[in-house]
């Protein structure tokens, strides 16, 4: 225990780190020469002044000024220090202006995150937005993963589904129904459902499933009764548009959105049965302040990209 007392007090006694108002108002009256004048500067008075000057020094453990005459002198170790001081300020003070620069100007890094087959349309968003923003550089990362968006940095994000971050606000983007589809191939081939229970003979595609299965929830009639159907996928896919692909390709029915339906090449299968409305949102920082380059690409996308029903690809 006394070694540890011993080395405890080897390290000297310890100093408050200096108050970077204290180390400005230093700087200030070094370069103004004069207590009196940098008093007049900030609208205190000189004795407020030489107490800040003095409780500097304190937290430094060292005399920086000499107050002898009515002109402060450096010392020694006030000269060195300065030297460090005013750079050091400098540098704070263009790094505030650069923050308000970045307040009132568009410029800098935006990262956004998206599903892959909003990819298209997203960049067709963008192209409008690079244009007329030169200063701002765009990073687009197309993924169907499900990125943690503030520990991956992110500054804008589209989701579909579900929005459970509560650091993001949401706003849609693009709102979509939703039924069944094949190819006419398909059908052609397999013979086109008269009834829910029909699909049990069918080949369905799903875009998620889980050990027990894979639930599609639908509604018809003018009441919108629900229809909950059960089935065991013949296809599981992770994304929507390889789901769109695969029912180009004939292999099976799937839940699409509406706009998803081409003239000639995709068949509505139960018109009358419709899914879930699903849509797209567009997630963007709640609780900090925006640079005004994620502020003007956020409210360039609001303005952009549809408010209904699209085909994304």
């Amino acid at each position: 225990m006394s070694a540890l007392i011993k080395m405890k007090a080897s390290r000297g006694p310890v100093h408050p780190a200096p108050d970077l108002n204290d180390v400005a108002l230093f700087v200030q009256v070094v370069q103004a020469a004069s207590f009196s004048s940098a008093a007049r500067a900030r609208g205190v008075p000189v004795s407020t002044v030489s107490r800040r000057i003095a409780r500097l020094e304190s937290s430094l453990a060292a005399r920086l000024l000499e107050r002898t005459t009515r002109r402060p002198h450096l010392t020694d170790a006030g000269r060195e220090y300065f030297a460090h001081a005013e750079r050091a300020i400098d540098e704070l003070g263009q790094g505030s202006n650069h923050l308000r620069a970045l307040d009132v100007v568009p410029r800098g890094r935006v990262r956004i995150t998206a599903p892959v087959g909003v990819g298209r349309m997203l960049t067709r968003a963008l192209a409008s937005y690079i244009e007329a923003a030169p200063a701002v550089s765009i990073e687009l990362e197309l993924s169907d993963r499900r990125a943690d968006l503030l520990a991956e940095g992110f500054d804008i994000a589209v989701r579909s589904g579900r929005i459970d971050t509560p650091d993001f606000v949401g706003r849609q983007i693009v709102a979509t129904a939703r039924g069944l589809f094949a190819s006419k191939e398909y059908l052609d081939r397999r013979g086109r459902p008269r009834r829910l229970a029909d699909l049990l003979a069918h080949d369905l595609i799903a875009t998620r499933s889980t050990a027990s299965g894979t639930v599609w929830e639908l509604f018809g009639g003018k009441q919108r009764r629900r229809h909950r159907f059960a089935f065991k996928p013949r296809f599981v896919v992770n994304d929507l548009a390889t789901a769109r692909y695969a029912v180009r390709s004939g292999i099976g029915i799937s839940m699409l959105p509406t706009a998803d339906l081409e003239a000639g090449e995709l068949e509505r299968v139960l018109p009358r049965l419709a899914g879930e409305s699903g849509g797209l949102w567009l997630l963007y920082p709640a609780h900090r302040c925006l640079t005004a380059a994620v502020r003007s690409c956020v409210d360039h996308l609001l303005a952009r990209l549809p408010t209904t029903g699209v085909r994304l690809a």
